[in-house]
């Protein structure tokens, strides 16, 4: 019994032992060490330095990053821009051109979309945040052992951290708490590196929130030093066309359309919430759509409606659920005749009789 439980004590002190080895470094770092070693993790510092801005798409979406701090992003496939999210580097303000409402954030928001424009101009690197930050020392999740540093903007706590032996970026935890919203976290997860140019960046993140599900943002088109005009930093312009408000009527263009299925043609129009209450449509009653020289009837919700509404034989003009603007349903093939001559700009009206 007695062997039996000794036995017992040296499989314990040599687990914790293991543990402990694998828990912490054999050499203590100093926050200037890591820094040093995570900007190395981007590429050589002369090429690091000859970055003056690049620019990555994820999905419909183009980031560009200047060396400064500034970050544009912009939504749509040209020529169409539907959106422009702007973070200034010198003021730290961000603001947001929707079809052409621009907005402010303010907040939690307003901390996160800086941080990041700070982080991606850094080449995801700590780079920018080197005065603000906190090195918290080596710590285990799992299986995996990474250094933790802290810093703070504003009302904003941020974690980063690090892999443990290449010191790039591996995770980025955003935390605050307002009265209204309270908690706000958002996770960012970086997949693996990869290299452009000399330069190593991320290939992806994996973003999640407390309350939603998480979604995974491929890095595609990365562009050393891209060619940009002098204003482009402070240019909120976007290009949805024209929108011209009247008596219970509405002219605008068409952004996108999608009329792969025979049955279903889905047009995406520059109206918003906004042009449609300044014309005087209400919703629930039947408008008259021009579109490329046909007048069709089509019914108008002003709120969303139930799925279930969107079914073979409907023509609706309803809000998108995606986005700010409205979209044109013709659930029938009865107009497929004006197809060949859709495209984005084309002009379009509503008219309520």
């Amino acid at each position: 019994m007695i062997k039996i439980r000794s036995l017992r004590m040296i499989m314990i002190l040599l687990l914790l032992l293991a543990f402990g080895s694998k828990s912490f470094p054999q050499k203590t770092l100093s926050l200037e060490e890591v820094l040093e070693k995570n900007l190395q993790s981007a590429g050589p510092a002369k090429t690091i330095a000859g970055v003056k801005n690049f620019s990555f798409r994820v999905s419909q979406k183009t980031y560009y990053i200047s060396q400064a701090g500034n970050m544009k992003i912009t939504s749509g496939q040209a020529p169409i821009i539907t959106e422009v999210i702007l973070t200034h580097a010198n003021t730290g303000k961000t603001e947001r051109n929707c079809y052409n409402r621009i907005t402010e954030f303010e907040g939690l928001i307003k901390s996160t979309y800086y941080s990041l424009a700070l982080l991606r101009s850094g080449l995801f690197t700590l780079r920018q945040f080197q005065d603000k930050l906190t090195y918290k020392g080596v710590k285990r999740f799992g299986p995996e052992s990474l250094h933790m540093l802290t810093a703070l903007m504003d009302n904003l706590q941020i974690h980063f951290y690090l892999d443990a032996e290449l010191f790039n970026l591996k995770r980025l935890v955003l935390e605050g708490y307002t009265q209204g919203r309270g908690k706000y976290e958002v996770n960012h997860d970086f997949g693996p590196l990869q290299e452009i140019e000399g330069i190593k960046i991320p290939s992806s993140w994996f973003s999640s929130q407390v309350g939603a599900r998480g979604t995974t943002h491929e890095i595609t088109d990365v562009k050393i030093n891209p060619a940009l005009p002098n204003d482009f930093f402070s240019d909120l312009d976007i290009n949805v066309g024209q929108v011209t408000i009247g008596d219970k009527n509405l002219e605008g263009n068409i952004v996108t359309f999608n009329a792969r299925r025979k049955n279903m043609t889905i047009i995406s129009t520059n109206w918003t919430i906004d042009s449609m209450q300044k014309a005087g449509f209400e919703g629930g009653e039947t408008l008259t759509l021009e579109i490329a020289g046909k007048e069709i009837p089509v019914k108008f919700y002003a709120l969303p409606p139930s799925r279930n509404i969107i079914q073979p034989g409907v023509k609706i003009l309803i809000p998108n659920r995606r986005d700010e603007n409205y979209l044109i349903y013709l659930m029938t093939s009865e107009y497929r005749d004006i197809i060949p001559q859709l495209a984005p700009l084309l002009p379009i009206r509503v008219i309520k009789q």
